[in-house]
């Protein structure tokens, strides 16, 4: 993705390694959040790699465990809609379906987020 420094990843603070076809080759991994030049917001930036999936992204927050679990978030959406998923090669511990990452909230019209 243009626009993320290629040190954003140089401090991986987790991994996962999913299988296709049965083999260990579709790989997560999240860097350290990090807080931005301008010094107001956090980001967190993440890399997916398996045989047809070459994906960096990183997403931002108010703080360093908004922007992590945001960078969560988005690689759960782009694990779910890789090519390896669409195909049905994807799998993690055999299962095809649950990947092991949280879906990210989904909101009512009018809901107010919050503490409740």
């Amino acid at each position: 993705m243009v626009g993320i420094p290629a040190d954003d990843l140089t401090e991986i603070i987790a991994s996962r390694v999913m299988e296709v076809d049965g083999k260990p080759q579709f790989h997560v991994r999240i860097g350290r959040p990090k807080l931005a030049p301008e010094g107001r917001s956090w980001f967190c930036a993440y890399e997916i790699v398996g045989p047809l999936t070459n994906r960096r992204g990183r997403f931002g927050g108010e703080d360093a465990m908004q922007a992590l679990v945001n960078a969560i978030y988005c690689i759960s959406v782009d694990v779910e809609i890789c090519a390896e998923n669409a195909q049905g090669r994807l799998s993690w511990f055999g299962d095809f379906k649950d990947f092991g990452l949280p879906s990210p909230p989904i909101r009512s019209e009018g809901e107010v987020s919050g503490p409740k």
